[in-house]
């Protein structure tokens, strides 16, 4: 199960965030939460995460950086983001290697 629903905007994704990690990678699929779980190595101090997240995930769809943002729980651990230009078959087969 991959947690992405198409908007009129394009995809969002939920996560589930552990900052402080090895590196940066998703490493599975949380079915209790329903999220991915990306762990970033930034600490969750000033935004870095979040940064951090935006840029992987730019980096992961091949979309510029503007292209992604995050909606929702930008000071938790438990997020929403979206990502515009992308479709959602595309956004499947990439995070299909993850999950």
């Amino acid at each position: 199960m991959i947690p992405i629903r198409k908007v009129k905007e394009g995809i969002l994704i939920d996560v589930a965030v552990s900052p402080n990690s090895a590196r940066e990678r998703i490493k599975g699929y949380d079915p209790w939460r329903r999220r991915l779980l990306v762990e970033m190595k930034e600490k969750p101090e000033k935004f870095r995460v979040n940064r951090e997240l935006v840029r992987y995930f730019s980096s992961l769809f091949n979309v510029p950086q503007q292209n992604v943002r995050i909606v929702a729980g930008e000071k938790k651990p438990l997020k929403t983001v979206l990502i515009m230009g992308v479709d959602e078959n595309e956004t499947r087969e990439i995070l299909s290697e993850f999950v």
